[in-house]
């Protein structure tokens, strides 16, 4: 499960983190019984361990056998480390041996250290307010040996108009039985400025922030305004409260720090970036080709799947007969020799409620369909860089409307004007 419903909730569960006592508790979420997620959350004071996986039912044995044959595996998302202390989190990727660290205030960091990031802009319009609150209904039972209460938990994220994506309401509801498992005499506090993801942000205000704990089994349903648009059930798998070791909290030894989230998911090893080097699924084949890079983008970029996208346009290069290269850090393009740079920069994003769960949930499930519920609308510039990555050989704006969540939008737009742009290449 992606980016807009884990933000949603890790909206309201980041503002004030309780001291908690060692804890164990996986859960599995899903949509109708069919395809989810399950998440297993390591708790040991301030610090919390967060492991995903992708369930998809629909996949058979033999499917899943050939995709661990070729070194796969089930999909997984990285190992999420939050240190509150140290006031960073930490995603960790056991399969490369790489951990990327995202400061909660990247301003704080070394020159040197900013200069491996991508070139990312934030800014910051309008303002984003979340009001929390609970339902007590006084009905109470025992649940893996802890004292459950069933709850309503109501969320509400409001966006002002003038924000970047503009005015809306959204509400999640979550209602089934809840435990605590938290002290709540001491508190880590971890609100943060904005990500260093780049993009634009609203600034945030917080009107209530309640803390029922941790709902064990239930439902959860996100409303746009009045209308529902996405309803899922969870289901707690097991609790332990055993003593957990230090070592799940810290970045493991003998793994490779690495400068972006992309280049902890596709980590390669050293690279020959010459003009006349064409990559194909980590293979290089000898040719008379020009290799161009493809940065990340830049803008209003928080919501996208830029790894796709990216890649998408690499294929249009390919297309084109030159080498399409989606680099995985700045010190890639700074130490290669690319022909051209191409990059994107997002000026508007906008897509329906309907549109943002059909496509969080057409990943999980693998049906393309979900993904196509709703309407997005994306205003973008494409621009073709010289060698040094700052001349600009050819830019075009691009506006795409369609029926799809953001990066159908994105990808749309960049359908209008690539061609035409890739053609400029001499």
């Amino acid at each position: 499960m992606t980016n807009r419903l884990i933000a949603l909730v890790a909206l309201f569960a980041i503002t004030a983190m309780p001291v908690l006592a060692d804890y164990k508790i996986s859960q599995r979420t899903s949509i109708g019984g069919e395809g989810g997620q399950t998440t297993t959350i390591y708790q040991k004071g301030v610090r919390q361990r967060r492991e995903t996986k992708m369930d998809m039912p629909e996949m058979t044995q033999e499917m899943i056998a050939m995709m661990e044959g070729m070194g796969k595996g089930m999909p997984t998302l990285p190992i999420h480390v939050s240190q509150c202390d140290l006031k960073q989190d930490v995603f960790i990727n056991e399969k490369n041996k790489s951990y990327f660290i995202d400061y909660y205030d990247w301003s704080t960091l070394p020159p040197a250290k900013l200069a491996a990031r991508p070139n990312q802009k934030v800014v910051i319009k309008g303002t984003v307010t979340t009001d929390s609150s609970f339902v007590d209904s006084g009905k109470r039972q025992q649940m893996f040996g802890l004292n459950a209460r069933w709850l309503k938990l109501t969320q509400v994220i409001e966006t002002s108009a003038d924000s970047c994506d503009g005015a809306s309401t959204v509400k999640m509801e979550q209602e089934g039985w809840f435990v605590s498992l938290s002290l709540e005499s001491e508190s880590c506090p971890v609100q943060r400025p904005p990500s260093g993801s780049g993009g634009c942000h609203p600034r945030m205000i917080i009107k209530r922030a309640a803390n029922p704990g941790i709902m064990l089994t239930g439902t959860m349903k996100m409303y746009e305004g009045n209308k529902l648009s996405g309803s899922f059930e969870i289901e707690t798998l097991d609790v332990s409260k055993a003593t957990l070791d230090p070592a799940l909290f810290d970045v493991p030894k003998d793994f490779a720090e690495v400068d972006s989230q992309d280049e902890l998911n596709n980590k390669r090893g050293p690279i020959d970036t010459s003009a006349k080097t064409v990559y194909n699924d980590g293979t290089k084949i000898k040719g008379k080709v020009k290799t161009i890079a493809i940065d990340f983008f830049s803008g209003s970029s928080s919501k996208l799947d830029q790894g796709q996208l990216r890649s998408y346009i690499s294929s249009k290069v390919t297309g084109a007969g030159m080498s399409g290269f989606a680099i995985n850090s700045q010190s890639e393009l700074a130490g290669g020799t690319f022909e051209n740079v191409i990059g994107v920069e997002i000026k508007k994003l906008k897509e329906s409620s309907a549109s943002k769960i059909g496509g969080l949930f057409g990943k999980v499930t693998g049906s393309d369909d979900s993904a196509k519920i709703g309407s997005s609308q994306a205003d973008i510039v494409v621009t073709i860089y010289g060698k040094d990555g700052k001349t600009v050989v050819a830019s075009s704006p691009a506006t795409a409307d369609v029926k799809g969540n953001s990066n159908d939008a994105v990808r749309a737009a960049i359908d209008q004007v690539i061609s035409g742009l890739l053609s400029k290449i001499k």
